[in-house]
Formats: structure tokens, sequence, C-alpha cells
């Protein structure tokens, strides 16, 4: 059962580290758990999760240990092929990070566009033109730097407008559509910028590991130039995801977003942060256990 448990957990995109910390938990304390209490792993329902997190509660274990305990319970449920009732349960205590300083879909689609009022007499043309992309990149898609580190040229489809964002630990892999002004950059990019970086890429990456680690804090210097309400880059990708809320579903932001949990979506699901507040003031039902 655990060789099993930890194929699946892999296949699931987890790494084997991980894979194996998740299927120890199962196999000694959770599974050890059941068979003390004399509990079928077939009859586990919501009742016996209550149970389970008051009886880690009463051990002083911290909320945010319990949090994670359910979500490898729910991989398990998962594998087992059995109905999951550990989705929408949370135990209350964990500090949650709010977004703030959200950037307008107005100002999101200005920094873009004035990308060009930041570049110094000293800024190579093809170095700019490579950061404008990477932009775009984070701003129309929402890609982490994880992401544009993993891209490959292979991944652009621009005969269709598309791109192939693989997963990574913190995200799922996705297509997304790419804007009609970002296909003829890209594609100038690929037949003469990128060429100049071959001895620094590795195989056919779309961009050097290394300059687009420095690249990132270069990026945000010169957005601050003309855009003084962005403090960092990290603002751009939550904005861009609340911003989606407006015009897609959940699930469907989900998608885009490479979200695993349709949880870490309902975060942004706001159109501002009073409401936001208000939302991380609620809880489930049955957290107060």
């Amino acid at each position: 059962m655990e060789q099993n448990l930890k194929t699946y957990l892999i296949k699931k995109g987890l790494s084997p580290s991980t894979a194996i910390k998740y299927s120890n938990f199962i196999e000694k304390r959770f599974n050890l758990w059941l068979y003390v209490n004399q509990i079928n792993i077939q009859e586990f329902d919501n009742q016996y999760l209550m149970q389970y997190i008051r009886h880690r509660k009463s051990l002083n274990i911290k909320a945010r240990t319990i949090n994670t305990e359910i979500k490898q319970i729910s991989h398990y449920l998962n594998f087992k092929h059995l109905t999951n009732i550990t989705e929408e349960i949370r135990v209350r205590g964990v500090q949650k990070r709010i977004p703030h300083d959200l950037l307008t879909e107005k100002e999101l689609n200005n920094i873009y566009k004035n990308f060009t009022e930041s570049r110094n007499a000293w800024t190579r043309e093809g170095t700019f033109k490579r950061y404008h992309l990477i932009l775009g990149l984070k701003i129309y898609q929402g890609l982490r730097e994880q992401e544009l580190q993993k891209l490959e040229t292979s991944h652009l489809k621009l005969e269709t407008g598309n791109i192939y964002i693989p997963g990574t630990k913190k995200s799922n892999k996705r297509i997304l559509e790419l804007k009609p002004f970002q296909i003829l950059p890209l594609h100038e990019y690929l037949q003469n910028e990128r060429t100049k970086y071959l001895s620094d890429l590795e195989g056919d990456k779309l961009f050097p590991a290394a300059r687009l680690k420095r690249g990132m804090s270069i990026i945000t210097t010169m957005i601050k130039r003309y855009q003084t309400k962005l403090k960092s880059i990290s603002q751009i990708r939550p904005s861009v995801i609340t911003n989606w809320l407006k015009h897609y579903n959940l699930r469907e932001v989900q998608y885009m977003a490479g979200h695993r949990y349709v949880s870490s979506t309902e975060h942004y699901r706001t159109d501002n942060l009073e409401d936001l507040q208000k939302e991380l003031k609620k809880h489930h039902p049955h957290s107060g256990f």
C-alpha cells in the first residue's frame, strides 16, 4: 500500500521526498489512529475527521500542522477513491496573508504599454525587449518566476496563439492564450535575441535562468520609474488573478492560475480589500472543533 501511495503522489506532481513524507504520515500516524479507534477508512466521514482534529488539538498541535495533516488525508482519500470530505475543512488559527496593493486591469495594461518610458540610454535594446516579454507573460498569463524558468521554446504555439505552462511543485500545467500583441515580439525573440544567449541556455529553455533571476529586480526598478504604486514584482500575479475573477468563473480561474486547490483561488475572490477581510473572518461551521 505504502509504495502504491508514494507512486500515486509522485504521479500527482509531488516531489519524491514529499511523497515519502506524506505516505509515512498516513502509515505511521493516521492509519495507527484509525486502528486504535477501530475506524475503517471506508467509513471515514466528517464526524470522524472532526474527532481526529479534536484529538490533535488536545495534544496542543498547532493549527498550521493540523491543516497540513488534513491535506495529506485529502490525498489519501483521493488515492483510495473515497468521498473527500476534507476539501472545505480548515482549522482556524493560521494567519492567512491578504492580497494587498492590488493593481487594476487598467493599471496593469498601462504598466505594460508604458514600459518603454523606463528604458535608459544604456539599456541594450535586446535586453529591454526580453524584459518586456517577461513582463507581458507575468501581466497577461500570471506566470510565476519558477514557471518562466521552466519554459522551453517548444511550449510556444505561436501559430495557434497559445503557450503551454509546465507544472511545478506548486502549480498545475495548463495551456493559456497569448494576447495578439505578444505573438510577434515572441517570434522575433526566438529568431534573433534568444540566439545570442545560447551559451547561457540549458537545453531548449526560452530564457537564461541566471539572467531571468537578475532581470526580475531590474524590471521592478524600471517600472517604479513611472508607476509608483508598484512596490514589488510579486504584486502582479495576485492582481492578475483577482482581475480574472471579474470575468471568469472560479474553476476557470483555478485552471488559468495553475492552482491545485480551488481554495487557493477563492483566496482572491473579492472586489476590494474590505470584502476580502470579511471573507477571511468566515470559517467552516466545523472548523472550531
